[in-house]
């Protein structure tokens, strides 16, 4: 029998009305710190039939989406969490950032069919809520703790910082020519 789910002792699982809460909020504000713009509400019928045809479908769309950055630097600001829902559809959120909802319906939406609704960041919780709330989330009756197996998260490319050489400062500050012979 497993206790109560409160404050001082979380439960964590899946099936939790509260600790789902927690969780929406916890990514929304993972989410919110990356500083999106364009945000939307996307549905992908992936009409996955299992969790493990669920986690082929995952490798899939990161390694497409990994393709299109390599092709696109505008792709490499793209944010994609996903969730898979009992009716087989991924739900979640997607951050545009740089790209318009043409360019994506235009390429994923020919690979999977897509629904997308613009969203606000105040009530992005709220739709990371409907997306992993108890009676939506996939559940199979196994491994009901945690949200990875579930999810797909692909996070916007950071740039790559530029690393000035270190130049250890000299004894002097004159620099003597390079003889040159005639």
């Amino acid at each position: 029998m497993t206790a109560k789910c409160t404050s001082q002792n979380r439960c964590s699982s899946i099936s939790c009305e509260r600790c789902a809460r927690r969780y929406s909020n916890r990514v929304a504000r993972r989410i919110l710190a990356t500083r999106p713009r364009n945000l939307f509400r996307i549905e992908i019928d992936a009409a996955v039939p299992s969790l493990g045809a669920f986690w082929c479908w995952r490798i899939e769309a990161r390694n497409w989406i990994d393709h299109r950055r390599r092709v696109n630097r505008h792709w490499r600001s793209v944010g994609l969490y996903s969730w898979l829902s009992q009716d087989r559809r991924v739900r979640g959120v997607i951050a545009l950032n740089a790209l318009t909802t043409d360019e994506i319906e235009t390429t994923l939406g020919k690979r999977w069919p897509i629904i997308l609704r613009q969203i606000d960041e105040t009530v992005l919780c709220r739709h990371i809520d409907e997306a992993v709330r108890p009676p939506v989330i996939w559940s199979d009756g196994q491994d009901q703790f945690r949200y990875q197996h579930r999810k797909l998260a692909i996070w916007p490319r950071r740039t790559p910082a530029l690393i000035e050489p270190h130049v250890p400062p000299s004894q002097n500050n004159f620099i003597e020519p390079m003889p040159f012979l005639i």
